[in-house]
């Protein structure tokens, strides 16, 4: 169902500007300073450094609304492990990795100085980022846990929990080169796992939904014998309390989809195990999922039939084994809104 996996890290540095802009580019952006910054890539990887984030200081109130001055000391700045320093302390809980957390980063090439991704942008807001996501570089999200609201931390990412051996050419991260983020920490909350309760039986001519083995395993869907809608239908099963899905938002979700023809399979993220990430509202997904789950509230248990039109077209989906005729069934917990 995802569109967008690992892709997702690679866009503008940890996903960080290309999605939060709709795929705008993000403006040029000033290097800091520090001794070698601007210098270039080196060749080789330079050797590991410790205490790599004692000379970093970043000055300015942590307002999410004035960008800190960023000084990165001396570099390169190579790490083979993530380090972290509290620049400025928050207060309340520290992020695990069940919360979810909004930030404003500043993002730079630890080798040469480079700004790599400015979070204080014109345009830009604090982005949120659930830290149990497998979508994002794994030096991301590690280096938040622990972050708390109101901080300013700064992390590295070593190239092992970053891009890898590869880099990324067209971020200007080579193979050798450590990311250095500073972040101010907006707002720390934790999502559901699941949700509670058995909800409603479905209404007359939709699919039956059943959850014998509880909410953290996938549902049995039956599909009635019928022809399938020509227009979308959705029916609220659990409806929850908590914040409204926003267009441009992520939401975090479980869901179950199985085809109108033969009640068959074709994506579940229980089945994998993990809750998925994605964009809504913005085309990001098929539109009978940004047609109907902004507006529901976090917390709520949707039953979803898409007609092609409205989901893969007449193109359909072969790697999901969906033709251009099949209408979809999904079943979706709202776990999160950020």
């Amino acid at each position: 169902m995802r569109i967008r996996t690992a892709a997702t890290a690679a866009a503008a540095v940890l996903g960080l500007s290309l999605l939060s802009a709709c795929g705008q580019p993000t403006p040029a952006a000033p290097e800091a300073t520090g001794t070698g910054a601007g210098t270039g890539a080196a060749t080789s990887a330079p050797a590991d450094t410790p205490n790599a984030l004692a000379a970093v200081t970043a000055t300015g109130p942590v307002d999410f609304k004035t960008a800190p001055k960023v000084d990165l000391g001396r570099t390169p700045i190579s790490t083979t492990s993530i380090q972290r320093r509290v620049l400025t302390p928050g207060t309340g809980s520290e992020a695990t990795r069940e919360d979810t957390v909004r930030i404003r980063a500043l993002i730079y090439n630890g080798t040469s100085g480079k700004l790599l991704d400015d979070g204080y942008g014109k345009g830009r807001a604090d982005e949120g980022y659930r830290l149990g996501r497998t979508d994002l570089l794994a030096g991301f999200t590690e280096g938040l846990v622990g972050s708390q609201q109101g901080s300013r931390v700064a992390f590295t990412i070593p190239p092992a929990k970053g891009f890898g051996a590869s880099g990324n050419a067209q971020l200007g991260v080579g193979a050798t080169d450590t990311i250095v983020v500073v972040a101010d920490v907006s707002e720390v909350h934790r999502g559901l796992t699941q949700l509670e309760g058995t909800g409603s039986p479905s209404p007359e001519g939709f699919p039956k939904v059943e959850f014998a083995d509880g909410n953290a395993k996938a549902p049995t869907v039956t599909i009635p014998k019928a022809d399938a809608p020509k227009k979308t239908r959705e029916a609220t099963l659990i409806e929850g309390d908590g914040p409204v899905v926003k267009e441009g938002q992520f939401i975090a979700a479980h869901y179950h989809g199985v085809l109108w023809k033969d009640g068959s399979v074709f994506d579940s993220s229980w089945e994998r195990g993990a809750a998925a990430d994605f964009p809504i509202g913005i085309g990001a997904v098929i539109p009978g999922w940004d047609d109907t789950l902004v507006g529901k509230k976090v917390g709520s248990r949707v039953l979803l039939v898409i007609p092609p039109k409205d989901g893969y077209g007449e193109q359909g989906n072969p790697n999901g084994g969906i033709s251009g005729t099949d209408t979809l069934v999904f079943v979706v917990d709202i776990l999160d809104a950020y």
